[in-house]
């Protein structure tokens, strides 16, 4: 069947549509969905007003910000119609800067807001552009589309669609309005459609496709007819659901921890308390100044005591620059992500000699480049970021991945195969039968074979004897049947690559190639794959009126264990397939509950599940030999045991005891748990088999053991004394053809059991690398999967989650029916009510039964194969879905004791049973002991979550898995997680029509290009178009529209190096945020010391605008460019509360107060210092003039300094200089914040140094220039007393050992809070747990 293509061979008849109108109606229906939708703020006053909101957290700039700017700049305006310019400067010019840096500042944030609100709008239209590019380039053909029989895959929607007149398996999200769809059996419905034909029978979205059927009491095999597909029209575009919610989500605001921490500091701390707190201190200490002690120590106009003293002491706590510097470090921050995403791309040589690129994959922690963007265009990433063009990094404003990314807590991941585990399950355990001679005294060995047979002897004294001899001693030997258990380990660079954990596996070669050889002619034989997803369609149609059974398709692809066992691709051709039988039969609920005893260990009973019993036959013979008729049968362990009279020990046959059968049902029940096992059987035929049994199935009654011991051979042959084969053929040997359901399931009787293979899917080893990692970082890796809680449990073992207690909890409802499909539109019946439809099932396809007999094959025409895609939710658990539903109260009432009696009884019973026995490990084959029953009492269902997060522990929000889940029960608990401050990012497929919702329910998503499964390792997926994009890039564009970041094949991103980076980074821009508000809140206490002390202004408002605008935003910004460092993952994050309490409040000042006291007492003191020698100047040079204080005229304008301006300004430029020197010795603290200077060097930092030197050298020029100008101007001298130099000069070196000190205490306490968070993060202990 490979590169085979399935044409609709219709004279003149065109069904469906070609591919680019489909793409031309796809492209349409979004743009007129888009046009609908109504654009948020058009209006540009509401825009500002949005924005102007105080409430509104994601804005820098607030009415309230806006309101104290033009108050200031008016202030200044005014104050300069009644001060002289020499004094206090160009009062207007900065007056009209400051009022036009508020308007500037307006005009930014609106654009920015209006770019977040226009963020998602516009990519759609991106999609659009792109949609319409491949209309008019693409030339798709149905090599370019996935195989038609790959296999099912919950994380991968697709549907067969005719397209350009060919039946291809379509991504869903090209699905649209007018396509003509074949829906399988048991297959729900993926929009709103109405039969093709004849246009009687309407399906909504999520309704199933079920034929009717006839559910009759049998007891005896009968003939059933396959239930044929059926063509429907699509009256909708699917995808148009998406675009809407996503659509709709643009007006959700997305706010982070950092906005409300950013909000919480600049607006209420500095805007709302410090602003009006220190203007009012100011105004209250110069009513006095003004009006009773300005005879002795001076004052100015009233204007500058009450307008331009409390503007100057306000200017510096507003946001002048901040909104600027905010939206610039986020665009720096966005384009390095970016870059990081586009450098992460490797070469196509590369990834051409290392097979598919992986999406995780991963390199050593200390190998990381610390120039993430070494060869990107940097200004190319910053360009796009700021005019928010779309590029490696999407959604920048409105989902603010930097923000998530750097402080997540919770990485979430809602899909496992092809993302978390390979997409194809590979053999894990092969058994078989041996017969092994072995004394009575046999002495215990660790090896499975010995303690089967120990155990064996203690079960039954007398053990199945197949042959007695007497040995040279005298003893005698007898022959037991033993189990043989081979393990297999999976190659993790290779998907299908496996080899023998045992060395001497060869010695069992004689057990292993009739597997082998099954394998090649059954399992892997691509001739049988339409019969066999046919079959699977039916089997998954059937399931539905049974609450029992579960449909599974538990054949794929082993070619790689026949490869291992010795078998080439040649040997198939020395055989012909000739006819396909299937075989199923229902179960009752009382038979499980009976013949599973282990059921009752596990607390099971009640919700246990089975795989659909089924068998798959192929009927061949030899090329040489026409007449070497052969049967070789797959099934399930229990149809097949039921079949089997003989097994085959490598050498002969031997027959079956009852013993042996208990072991081979014991093993299948057992793994099936948590595996895929499928059973393999042999019979050689004597008689032909007619055609037309391959068209029909044939149904067994539910208790079909009596009709097998019917057809067995009467007495069991001895076949070590029986050398003819023809024997083999029991009573099969008449001549004549096989024409009747009786005689087929005669036939199908008195097989020869080969042994079973489990398969398992196995964890992607780049995953368990990526989970080691986030847990060293704290943050908590999740997975809602959405099996059921045995088998959730087990692989969640091989990705390195913890297992123990508090480990899992199951989403899953206990007054939920478990056969609702995941829509909730079909409910399951029991097949006790005969002839009965479930609810939104199609009936009118009456014609399907007429076209099974048709002659031409069944992917022809109207009857089309079937698959297990629309098999209900439950079944994703396959092979065996387990749900308990034990109320609380009936656990408490069990007798503990019981339970172990059970448990020691299973154990004591079956001999390799007890190495499962000893430990909960469910790397075992035979996971007994596993402990279902909730025993930390932790709840169950989405609806007890809250109630117990409320009432009971936190230990809901701390677990790692969470099974049986719905897209909408993972949505319910991914905003629960973020109730409580969890910040959640989702990973999931992008082939998910499903991942939609949940990608818009977290904080960021991320979308991720699954492995696709495959039918076999010898067939391809699909070939991909050599120029073009192909059929499934488009659709993983399409389905990433919600989420920021898209990883694919080609673009492998290591999601661990992605995180560390927005970490580093956001922790850099917080430090210089940090640094930021302590500097110009410096300033501002410093005006207001000088106004207690009643000095003269500190600074001008040039100086205030210098050390505000320039100096303390450049040296803040320099810290940013730290060079990255991995010890960052090393710390746990914090949660999304912002909870400010009195302990938190007093660190804070005290850890940042206390690196800026030094300047503030310092800075006064130079320059009451230097007012005070220049008044000793003036008295020395004028007479009459008795300095009070630092005043030479007390009586005048500023104590005299209104009249000798230049040793005032001297002064105040002096110090000036001082702050800004004091300003660059207080960010070496914050350069590196997590080490002490002498154990890692600020200087690594070259920004920040070239930052420094070049703000020092300004600030120093100016200060020079402007003291020879006014020495040169005016007949004062600069006359700096001694002990002013003497303090400006010891004070950088005071700042740093105080701030080194400070910098100490501080590391000590975030060590403290590390060790404690570390703690809380890995400690699962609630209420009810043991310790």
């Amino acid at each position: 069947m490979e590169g085979k293509t399935w044409v609709m061979e219709m004279a003149g008849e065109q069904i469906g549509l070609t591919t680019q109108e489909a793409l031309g109606i796809l492209h349409d229906d979004i743009k007129k969905l888009l046009d609908s939708h109504p654009p948020l703020n058009s209006n540009k006053w509401e825009l500002i007003k949005e924005i102007l909101l105080d409430e509104n957290q994601l804005s820098t700039f607030s009415w309230i910000s806006a309101l104290a700017v033009f108050v200031c700049g008016f202030c200044l305006i005014i104050t300069s119609f009644f001060t002289t310019q020499a004094l206090y400067g160009n009062l207007i010019g900065n007056g009209i800067f400051i009022l036009c840096v508020g308007i500037l500042n307006i005009l930014l944030v609106a654009w920015d807001n209006q770019l977040r609100h226009n963020e998602i709008p516009e990519r759609i239209r991106n999609l659009l552009r792109f949609v319409k590019e491949c209309q008019e380039k693409c030339d798709w053909n149905s090599e370019n589309y996935p195989h038609l029989c790959s296999p099912y895959s919950p994380c991968i929607t697709l549907q067969w669609t005719y397209r350009d007149n060919c039946l291809v398996n379509l991504p869903w999200a090209l699905l649209c309005r007018g396509d003509v769809i074949v829906l399988r059996p048991g297959q729900p419905s993926p929009a709103n459609c109405m039969q093709y034909e004849s246009g009687t029978s309407f399906l909504s979205c999520g309704d199933v496709y079920c034929p009717p059927q006839r559910h009759d009491n049998i007891n005896m095999p009968t003939a059933r007819i396959p239930f044929g597909n059926k063509r429907f029209i699509l009256q909708e575009t699917p995808l148009l659901r998406n675009v809407r919610e996503v659509l709709e989500s643009s007006t959700k605001k997305n706010i982070t921890c950092f906005d409300k921490q950013r909000h919480l500091i600049v607006v209420s701390c500095l805007q709302y308390f410090a602003l009006p707190l220190l203007v009012l201190t100011t105004i209250l200490v110069n009513i006095p100044h003004y009006m009773y002690v300005s005879e002795w120590v001076g004052s100015s106009h009233w204007t500058v005591m009450f307008l331009l003293i409390p503007a100057s002491v306000a200017l510096p706590l507003l946001p002048l620059c901040f909104p600027a510097a905010w939206i610039a470090l986020h665009t720096l921050g966005n384009a390095k992500l970016s870059a990081f995403l586009q450098s992460a791309t490797p070469d196509k040589n590369v990834l051409e000699h290392s097979g598919a690129g992986d999406p995780f994959e991963d390199i050593s922690i200390g190998d990381i480049d610390e120039d993430v963007g070494a060869g990107v265009k940097w200004g190319q990433h910053f360009l796009h970021a700021l005019l928010g063009q779309q590029h490696s990094l999407a959604l920048v404003r409105s989902a603010s991945p930097l923000h998530i990314l750097g402080s997540v807590t919770a990485l979430c991941c809602v899909d496992k195969k092809g993302i978390l585990s390979w997409p194809n399950p590979t053999a894990e355990k092969v058994f078989f039968l041996k017969t092994a001679s072995n004394k009575p005294d046999l002495p215990r060995d660790d090896t499975a074979e010995n303690i089967d047979a120990i155990e064996e002897l203690e079960e039954d004294p007398v053990p199945t004897i197949e042959i007695s001899s007497q040995q040279p001693d005298g003893k005698a030997v007898t022959e037991c049947t033993a189990v043989e258990v081979l393990d297999l380990t999976h190659d993790h660079s290779c998907p299908f690559k496996l080899q023998f954990d045992d060395t001497q596996w060869q010695q069992h070669m004689g057990s292993l190639k009739p597997i082998g050889l099954a394998i090649l002619l059954n399992t892997c034989n691509m001739d049988t794959q339409e019969h066999y997803i046919q079959f699977c369609s039916h089997v998954t149609c059937e399931a539905l009126y049974n609450e029992d059974l579960v449909p599974v398709t538990n054949r794929r692809c082993l070619c790689e264990l026949s490869k291992q066992i010795g078998f080439t691709e040649n040997a198939k051709k020395s055989y012909k397939l000739l006819e396909q039988l299937s075989t199923f039969r229902h179960v009752q609920p009382e038979t499980v509950r009976r013949d599973i005893k282990f059921a009752r260990s596990l607390a099971l009973a009640t919700k246990l599940k089975l795989p659909f019993p089924h068998m798959v036959a192929v009927v061949t013979n030899e090329v040489s030999a026409p007449n070497s008729i052969q049967l070789f049968s797959q099934a399930t362990g229990d149809i097949a045991l039921d079949s089997c009279v003989d097994f085959w020990d490598g050498t002969t046959l031997k027959t079956l005891s009852p013993s042996d059968r208990k072991k081979i049902l014991d093993f299948y029940q057992r793994t099936s748990l948590t595996a895929y096992c499928t059973a393999f059987a042999y019979r050689p035929l004597a008689r032909s088999v007619n055609s037309k049994l391959s068209k029909v199935y044939m149904e067994l009654p539910a208790d079909s053991q009596t009709l097998y011991a019917r057809n067995r051979s009467p007495t069991p042959l001895d076949w070590d004394l029986h050398q003819s084969t023809d024997s083999l053929f029991g009573l099969d040997g008449s001549e004549g053809e096989v024409n009747d359901i009786e005689s087929c399931f005669e036939m199908q009787c008195n097989q020869i059991f080969l042994g079973m293979v489990t398969m398992q899917y196995q964890a992607q080893i780049e995953m368990v690398q990526l989970i080691e990692q986030l847990e060293r970082a704290c943050i908590r890796f999740v997975h809602f999967s959405k099996e059921n809680e045995l088998r959730s449990r087990v692989f969640s073992e091989k990705m390195g989650l913890e297992s123990g207690w508090n480990c899992h909890i199951s989403l899953l409802s206990t007054d939920s029916t478990n056969g609702d499909n995941k829509n909730g539109n079909t409910t399951a019946t029991t097949a006790e009510t005969a002839d009965r439809q479930p609810q939104n099932l199609s009936q009118n396809v009456e014609e399907d039964i007429e076209q099974i007999f048709n002659p031409t094959s069944p992917l022809l025409g109207n009857n089309l194969c079937g698959s297990l895609e629309g098999s209900k939710t439950m079944s994703l658990s396959a092979p065996c879905a387990i749900n308990t539903d034990i109320g609380q109260d009936s656990m408490e009432n069990a007798r503990p004791g019981k339970v172990e009696e059970d448990s020691a009884e299973a154990c004591s019973q079956h001999g390799w049973q007890s190495l499962s026995c000893l430990t909960d490990s469910t790397e075992q084959s035979a996971p007994i002991n596993f402990d279902m029953s909730n025993r930390a009492k932790l709840p169950r269902g989405i609806e007890q979550i809250r109630p117990h997060l409320e009432k009971v522990d936190n230990v809901p929000l701390l677990v790692s898995l969470f099974t049986d889940c719905t897209p909408s029960t993972t949505q319910q608990m991914i905003g629960i997680m973020q109730e409580y401050g969890e910040i959640v990012c989702v990973m999931g497929s992008s082939a998910n029509a499903d991942n939609s919702s949940i990608f818009l329910k977290a904080n960021a998503s991320v979308s991720v290009e699954p492995l696709y499964p495959q039918v076999c390792q010898k067939v391809p997926v699909y070939t991909p178009p050599v120029e073009n994009v192909s059929p499934i890039q488009l659709s993983q564009r399409l389905n990433s529209l919600p989420c920021s970041v898209a990883v694919t094949r080609q673009r492998p991103v290591s999601m661990y190096h992605l995180i560390m980076h927005a970490r580093h980074f956001m922790k850099c821009l917080w430090n210089c945020m940090q640094f930021w508000v302590c500097s110009v809140f410096t300033i501002s206490i410093l005006q207001v010391i000088t106004a207690i002390v009643m000095l003269p202004p500190l600074f001008s408002t040039g100086q205030i605008l210098w050390l505000s605008c320039v100096i303390i935003p450049f040296l803040a910004l320099s810290l940013v460019h730290v060079p990255a460092n991995t010890q960052v993952m090393q710390r746990p994050g914090s949660k999304n509360l912002v909870n400010i309490n009195s302990e938190v409040a007093i660190f804070v000042l005290w850890c940042y107060g206390c690196k800026f006291i030094p300047t503030l007492m310092l800075v006064p003191m130079v320059y009451a210092a230097t007012l005070a020698s220049h008044c000793q100047s003036i008295q020395s040079t004028v007479s009459n003039v008795t300095c009070s204080f630092v005043y030479p005229f007390p009586t005048e304008e500023w104590g005299g300094w209104g009249l000798h301006m230049m040793p005032l300004a001297d002064a105040q430029l002096v110090a000036a200089t001082l702050v800004a020197l004091h300003l660059v010795m207080v960010s070496i603290s914050f350069v590196h914040r997590e080490y002490l200077s002498w154990r890692r060097s600020p200087f690594r930092n070259k920004t920040w140094l070239i930052t420094c030197v070049i703000l020092l050298s300004l600030q120093g020029v100016y200060t020079i220039i402007a003291i020879y100008v006014a020495r040169n101007n005016s007949e004062y001298q600069l006359n700096i007393p001694w002990i002013a130099i003497i303090l400006a000069l010891v004070s950088p070196i005071v700042i740093v050992f105080v701030n080194e000190f400070i910098k100490w205490q501080e590391i000590k306490a975030n060590l403290r809070y590390e060790k404690r968070a570390r703690l809380d993060f890995g400690t699962k202990l609630g209420m009810n747990s043991p310790f």
